[in-house]
């Protein structure tokens, strides 16, 4: 399943950002796998839930960390911006894919 998202951002200086992304939604069952494509980067996402929460890997960028529900935002922003080396806007497409993708996940 093909999916698009749309993200935006606000930087310091003032200045906005608009873009679209597409996610591949690769496994509709738990763990769950999509490919997330926004401004020249591609994620590899693997999510789910454990015993004590839920969970995003991105292997392709040795990435592993909890997350709250899929379409917290604010958490999930805060959570990869203080746990990862990613960008404010590589950070912000897979938030709002993974919010895209709460609504597709059952």
């Amino acid at each position: 399943m093909r999916l698009t998202f749309h993200s935006n951002i606000f930087f310091e200086n003032g200045e906005k950002a608009n873009w679209e992304g597409v996610i591949h939604l690769l496994n509709t069952e738990a763990p769950y796998e999509a490919e997330v494509c926004a401004r020249g980067s591609s994620f590899h996402l693997i999510f789910g839930e454990h015993s004590y929460g839920r969970f995003l890997c991105i292997p392709n960028w040795g990435i592993g960390t909890e997350l709250a529900s899929l379409n917290d935002r604010f958490w999930n922003f805060e959570r990869l911006q203080q746990t990862t080396d990613l960008s404010v806007v590589d950070t912000t497409s897979i938030v709002d894919a993974l919010v895209k993708l709460s609504n597709y996940m059952h």
